[in-house]
Parts: structure tokens; C-alpha cells; sequence
């Protein structure tokens, strides 16, 4: 379970870090695109890593890393709390580093509402991750989830227009989204294929 609450905690303090950098540059009261080219990185990374599909592709991730158990109860099991973990973990280190940067209070309403969305969610998104390991197409579309997520994302709820990253951003996401997709397709057609081949006769 470290391994759910350790990449937890690396999202949500990244994600703060990133955000605040056009503060400690003194950039807060100018246009987000005349920035200069450090706020224009972080906010790149910010776009990403602010986006709701980074984090529910966080707590899949951790849900079939901490799953590998012969047992599918088990792996399933395991793959929710991770999930949980993750996400707890990261909304609390967001918030935590937040608050030391800005020396502000860290336990308010919007803590408390990520908080229970990582409880009802994770479990959730942390199985998905454990439906990975299955073979055949459940295992498949639980491998989807992520990319088709993120794809989605950016065309629901792109980024924000004045943000110069904004089309980079969105452009970046589609390719690694559709890139996933076919290598997930690609592996797991070729497993299936050669599955019967390995069986005992």
C-alpha cells in the first residue's frame, strides 16, 4: 500500500509545486500568456496535472501495480484500496503544500469535498486498474479507461483559452492517448493470440 500512498503523495505535491511557480517569479498579476518561458513550463505541466484524468489515471495506475495476486478477490481488494489511497494522499499533499506555501489554513471546504470524492472514487478507479490483469476484453477495456479518459477530457473541458499551453496541452494529450490505445490493443490482441499456444495440451 506504500506504493499507492508514495505516488499519491509525488501528484499532489508536484501540483502544487508547478502552480506556484508563477508566483515565486512575481508573474501572478500578468496575463497568463505573456509570461515568461519557466511560467509557460510549469503551466504546461500544471494543465496536466490540474486535469481530473490525471488523477483518475493515477489511482488505475496504482490499482494494478499493488494488484498482482493469484486470487481475482484479492487483486480487486487490493486494487480499491490503493485507489483510495492514491487519492487521498494526493488531495492531502496538494493541499498540504498549499497551505505551507501560502500560509494559509489546510483543513477548509474544498479539502473536505476532495476528500470524500478520493473515497468514492478511488476504490472505484483503483479496481479498474485490478481489471487490468484480467484477460480477455474486460481486461482490455480497463486498460482503455485512462487514455479514452484523458481523450475525452480535453475535448469536454480543454484547457483554458488564454493559456498559450492550452493547444500544446491538448494536442500532447490526444498523442499519448492515442498512442496508448493502440499499444494497449496491439499487447493485449497479441497475448490473446499467443495464450493458446502456451496452454498444456
Amino acid at each position: 500500500m506504500a506504493v499507492g500512498a508514495g505516488a499519491g503523495m509525488v501528484l499532489g505535491a508536484v501540483d502544487s509545486v508547478v502552480n506556484h511557480v508563477p508566483v515565486w517569479l512575481g508573474e501572478v498579476g500578468t496575463a497568463r500568456a505573456e509570461r515568461g518561458g519557466w511560467s509557460q513550463l510549469a503551466e504546461f505541466a500544471s494543465l496536466v496535472l490540474d486535469a481530473g484524468w490525471a488523477w483518475a489515471a493515477t489511482a488505475v495506475l496504482v490499482g494494478w501495480l499493488v494488484s498482482r495476486h493469484p486470487r481475482p478477490a484479492a487483486r480487486m481488494l487490493r486494487g480499491a484500496v490503493g485507489g483510495c489511497l492514491a487519492l487521498l494522499t494526493a488531495t492531502t499533499a496538494y493541499y498540504g503544500v498549499d497551505a505551507i506555501f501560502d500560509g494559509s489554513a489546510w483543513w477548509y471546504e474544498a479539502v473536505r469535498y476532495w476528500l470524500v470524492g478520493s473515497v468514492l472514487l478511488g476504490p472505484a478507479l483503483g479496481m479498474v486498474g485490478a481489471l487490468i490483469r484480467h484477460p480477455g476484453p474486460a481486461g482490455t477495456i480497463a486498460a482503455l479507461v485512462a487514455p479514452v479518459g484523458a481523450a475525452l477530457q480535453m475535448a469536454v473541458l480543454p484547457p483554458p483559452p488564454e493559456s498559450l499551453m492550452a493547444q500544446p496541452v491538448r494536442l500532447t494529450v490526444w498523442v499519448a492517448a492515442a498512442s496508448a490505445a493502440v499499444l494497449i490493443i496491439h499487447i493485449r490482441g497479441r497475448r490473446e493470440v499467443l495464450a493458446p499456444s502456451v496452454r498444456p495440451s
